[in-house]
């Protein structure tokens, strides 16, 4: 991921959801703000629920998507991607439609976390 936009463009379904969280860019906006001749940041707190609207919507987190929530939030697409991978529950690529997360550090494996991953790679592949 680059610290500029790419060409990938966010679909209907993806804007939506984003817009959902930040409300509707205003029209003729590029959704920058003044502050002193900088892009205020002041919204970046909106990333994490912006991420969430559209894995929740979509199902994973486009290209597209984070170059829109970047526009929106005048925060470098390269950081928005470094939030996004960090974080376990965050898809970057398609994945199936049901996807089950198990709990498998030192405090599940002995309250049976690794005997249900086992089960469930066994019975699911």
């Amino acid at each position: 991921m680059d610290l500029r936009l790419t060409q990938a463009r966010a679909n209907e379904s993806e804007r939506a959801a984003v817009d959902a969280v930040l409300g509707a860019p205003a029209a003729g906006s590029d959704d920058h703000f003044a502050d002193a001749g900088h892009a205020a940041r002041g919204r970046r707190h909106l990333l994490l629920p912006a991420l969430h609207a559209v894995q929740e919507s979509i199902g994973w987190i486009s290209e597209g998507a984070l170059n829109h929530i970047a526009q929106r939030l005048s925060v470098p697409p390269a950081e928005i991607y470094g939030v996004a991978t960090f974080y376990a529950m965050f898809a970057t690529e398609p994945r199936a439609p049901r996807v089950v997360h198990v709990c498998d550090d030192i405090a599940c494996g002995p309250a049976g976390g690794e005997a249900m991953i086992e089960r469930l790679t066994a019975e699911l592949g």
